[in-house]
């Protein structure tokens, strides 16, 4: 049997959309037990009705890929059963993560303050767009704002053309992952303290973190850098050539490199030129170097330029689109990235469902894809009756539609 490194911890996640979701997610397929809130009033999670829907059972495969390994209760929490329900969970746990505006949780009755009167031990993240403190703290946040606010909008582009957003919600996901991180260095330090821990994230802090090198240059140069498309700008060439047919990278970042690519593509001499002898000519004189690099390019496909340069030790790879990665083997089969979990037992018409592997491998204590995406409400007995509420009493919560 696999060890599960998160095993025995219970998680509270009450969190939508993908920030919240996704870092949990980490925690449950690490073997935690993550215990979902939905609001019973509101519907359940917005993302159980998001696109992509799987045909057979009409379920969400957006939340069926950032829910699994979950459990799922259905609580108004505005009641006060419900507020008597939440607290016992809060009690029994070990972390709770929460990804709503700034005080709403107040509001609710359970902000940090509260639930460390329920359980001192309690491990409590928030996830929010700007931050639980500052003049925008009270602002909904979403990827697009945090990229925006955290400069990489700006850089992130062609050469004078608009700013774009990043084709991936890379402040949701970037605060995910700093919140695990941030949870899971607390449970250990927890072990010998026996004290929690209150961690606030935000998405525009976590950009902005990530601007790295690009914030530095501003820091220490007084000059914002811009949007550059795909070249590197310590480094040629380093960016994306056209072949015959399509597109395709090289990332040649050392003189070493460069004299490697000059005889892979014919033309050795490349390398003596005084437009290209080094890093910083070559970086001068780029735009040169892209014509030289797109023209030799020019008479092959993509495939054919990136095995010619591939061959001499050169960094080159073609460029996927989401067909093309899942189908490659060595993504998806050898490293695991698209991988099954059993159909929901409510739901076998479905069979075993495709999902989004854990980019985390691990030789003792490998993740597990256990369950499937829970429905609504589905462990609402299971939960508050392990937590010593009686059939009766959760009958009769029912009956006031506390639970469902």
């Amino acid at each position: 049997m696999s060890r599960e490194l998160l095993k025995g911890i219970r998680v509270i996640d009450f969190t939508d959309f993908l920030a919240g979701p996704y870092c949990t997610m980490i925690m449950g397929d690490m073997g935690a037990e993550v215990i979902k809130i939905e609001n019973l009033r509101g519907g359940g999670n917005f993302t159980r009705n998001a696109k992509p829907i799987e045909e057979k059972t009409g379920r969400s495969m957006y939340w069926g890929n950032l829910n699994r390994n979950k459990k799922d209760i259905a609580l108004d929490l505005k009641s006060e059963g419900g507020k008597k329900l939440f607290a016992e969970l809060v009690k029994s746990a070990d972390v709770l993560v929460e990804n709503n505006r700034p005080g709403v949780m107040a509001k609710l009755g359970f902000s940090y303050e509260a639930c460390k009167e329920l359980n001192p031990s309690l491990i409590y993240a928030s996830i929010s767009g700007y931050g639980q403190s500052g003049p925008n703290s009270y602002k909904p946040g979403y990827d697009i704002i945090a990229q925006a606010q955290g400069g990489c909008m700006s850089v992130t582009g062609l050469v004078d053309g608009e700013p774009l957003r990043a084709g991936v919600a890379i402040g949701d996901m970037f605060a995910a992952l700093n919140v695990a991180t941030a949870v899971c260095a607390s449970l250990f330090e927890r072990k010998t303290s026996g004290l929690g821990n209150y961690i606030d994230v935000s998405l525009v802090d976590s950009v902005f973190s990530a601007m790295e090198a690009k914030m530095m240059t501003y820091v220490y140069t007084g000059k914002s850098p811009k949007a550059t498309g795909s070249r590197y700008l310590t480094s040629a060439p380093y960016d994306c050539y056209k072949a015959g047919d399509d597109f395709f990278v090289i990332a040649s970042g050392t003189d070493k490199h460069f004299v490697l690519l000059s005889g892979a593509i014919g033309m050795p001499e490349l390398a003596e030129d005084p437009r290209f002898c080094n890093t910083e000519m070559r970086n001068r004189n780029w735009k040169e170097l892209k014509d030289i690099i797109n023209e030799w390019a020019s008479h092959m496909t993509a495939k054919e330029a990136v095995a010619a340069i591939d061959a001499v030790g050169v960094p080159a790879a073609e460029i996927y689109n989401c067909e093309k990665a899942a189908n490659d083997p060595a993504i998806a089969v050898d490293r695991e990235m698209l991988v099954k979990v059993p159909a929901h037992k409510d739901h076998p018409e479905s069979g075993d469902l495709t999902v989004i592997g854990s980019p985390i491998k691990m030789k003792e204590a490998p993740v597990q894809y256990k369950s499937a995406a829970p429905d609504f409400g589905e462990h609402n007995y299971e939960i508050f009756s392990a937590l010593g509420f009686s059939d009766e009493e959760l009958e009769a919560f029912k009956a006031e539609g506390v639970i469902n």
